[in-house]
């Protein structure tokens, strides 16, 4: 699948994922990406399922330009064998509390690296959506994982999918 407009930002896929690439930055054409570099997808040579990050804009003094702006990297293991489990915080029900759920720690499961893919590259597109000021949810990982939650969900419909 072909990007469908180009993006004002670059897009660099490392591991042969084009529909995940295209759903990301589908969804992303919603938000202001003017302060967007770049949005990477890369192997990971560790021995962890995935890694993501998301870089803030930088510059070295109040009054000097940017050097660089929102830089969002995800990085999954193409090495690994399923199943496909990662531990971290989540929003866990918790009946009484305040907003019905409380930050703590939760298990991801993904059907295959693409959804891993997916859900990391969202995961990190909510923190630049988060500071940048495009999402009311505070800028926790516990709503990073509920969005990226959303997107997968959204992923998996798209490709026929249900769980």
């Amino acid at each position: 699948m072909q990007l469908s407009f180009v993006p004002n930002y670059r897009v660099i896929d490392k591991v042969g994922m084009p529909h995940v690439m295209a759903f990301v930055t589908r969804r992303l054409d919603a938000f202001d990406t003017a302060r967007l570099d770049w949005l990477k997808l890369l192997p990971l040579n560790r021995n962890t399922l995935l890694h993501g990050c998301c870089h803030f804009p930088y510059r070295e003094r109040e009054d000097a330009d940017w050097l660089h702006g929102y830089r969002i990297r995800a990085s999954v293991n193409v090495e690994l064998a399923p199943p496909f489990r990662y531990l971290h915080w989540g929003r866990v029900a918790r009946p009484g509390s305040r907003r019905g759920w409380v930050s703590g720690e939760q298990e991801f499961l993904f059907a295959d690296l693409e959804e891993c893919a997916l859900h990391t590259l969202a995961h990190e597109c909510f923190h630049f959506l988060a500071d940048s000021g495009q999402v009311r949810e505070r800028n926790t990982e516990a709503n990073a994982n509920w969005w990226a939650d959303g997107w997968l969900a959204e992923f998996r419909r798209e490709i026929g999918r249900t769980g």
